[in-house]
């Protein structure tokens, strides 16, 4: 069961001042503080400190220090207190997975998952499944914090980095107001896992700045990075803040998938931009949600547009992290049977989902 503690009223002029700040340059996972979060946060103000995060594994070439593959599990949820137009709001081929050999070819009977196209092996998790962050996808994820243009945007990758040469599909995140990568290190540990490269910078810094740097770091000769990336899959997204400035950063041609997260903006400030696949979660009820409307309406690209029942501002990426998957392993994996979930009768238009639209499919 979640606790809450406490109550939030932040007016989103605030929040647009907040800075997030997201630890000096080397700070380790345990000592870096997460900024203000409403999930954690005491009567006036004051927050809890979040669970106790791993041993620290520098890795030699990284800038900062890199934390423990593995989630943790008791990350908090993201500390987003709103942001702008918020109405109010505080800010293919997979195997059965039994491990059986129908061919014979293989006496241990311990054949990996089939590969999947362009993301390694294939998850055997249910559309259901896909969400929890304690079911992993088939990599191991890690991160680099303290990196990045300005010095404190975080990497979240999968450990098995360019295996078997593999180059992986890029994501960048934006944070909600007030907060920063560490405040998403379940969300952004469980894409990693699954394959993913994910740059996330503190919400008051540029998302397209965070991509330009790490695109650059694949061309560069002696980069953790070098030739790692796919730069012809590349995505964006945020939650609140995080979604109001991947509208306004829509244009940028290099921008192959979008992920939009209860931060709706009324229309007319970048969604008209997006003409590649594009997925809007948000809440039943939610004001942010409502007005994710008039932004649905203006996508010209492959368009979903998911609700949860139960949810609120500050739940709803952990809430959506099953759509938000499984749509990212659809489009930038390749694996088409995602496709159903998203269709009526399918996992994420009823239980949780109980509203659910697409367009242009």
């Amino acid at each position: 069961m979640r606790q809450r503690y406490g109550t939030l009223a932040v007016v989103a002029a605030a929040l647009i001042a907040c800075s997030s700040d997201d630890g000096a340059a080397g700070t380790q996972l345990a000592d870096v503080p997460t900024g203000p979060n409403p999930d954690t946060a005491a009567p006036g103000g004051d927050t809890m400190a979040p669970g106790p995060a791993g041993p620290t594994d520098p890795t030699p070439g990284n800038t900062g220090a890199q934390a423990t593959p593995g989630n943790t599990g008791d990350e908090p949820a993201p500390g987003d207190t709103g942001g702008a137009g918020m109405d109010g709001a505080t800010e293919p081929g997979m195997d059965d997975g039994s491990g059986d050999d129908p061919a014979g070819d293989d006496p241990a009977g311990d054949d990996p998952p089939t590969a999947s196209a362009g993301c390694g092996p294939a998850t055997t998790h249910s559309a259901a499944e896909l969400g929890d962050t304690n079911n992993l996808g088939p990599f191991t994820p890690t991160h680099v914090e303290n990196t990045g243009p300005s010095g404190s945007s975080w990497i979240y990758h999968p450990q098995e980095l360019g295996m078997d040469g593999m180059v992986h599909p890029v994501f960048q995140w934006g944070p909600g107001a007030g907060t920063g990568p560490s405040n998403y290190l379940d969300h952004l540990n469980l894409l990693a896992s699954h394959g993913f490269v994910i740059i996330s910078q503190a919400s008051t810094q540029s998302g397209k700045e965070a991509l330009d740097w790490i695109l650059a770091e694949n061309e560069s000769a002696g980069s953790m990075w070098h030739q790692k990336l796919d730069t012809e899959r590349v995505g964006r997204g945020g939650h609140s803040m995080g979604a109001l400035q991947s509208f306004s950063e829509a244009d940028d041609p290099r921008l192959k998938l979008y992920v939009l997260v209860c931060g709706g903006a009324n229309g007319g400030t970048g969604a008209a931009n997006i003409d590649d696949p594009a997925i809007f979660l948000g809440g039943e009820g939610l004001g942010d949600t409502r007005n994710f409307e008039p932004d649905y309406a203006e996508t010209t690209g492959p368009t979903v547009f998911i609700r949860h029942t139960n949810t609120d501002h500050i739940f709803c990426a952990r809430d959506n992290l099953g759509p938000w998957v499984a749509f990212m392993r659809w489009q930038f994996c390749g694996e088409d049977q995602w496709k159903q979930e998203f269709e009526p009768g399918g996992t994420y238009c009823m239980g949780e989902w109980a509203a659910c639209e697409t367009k242009n499919l």
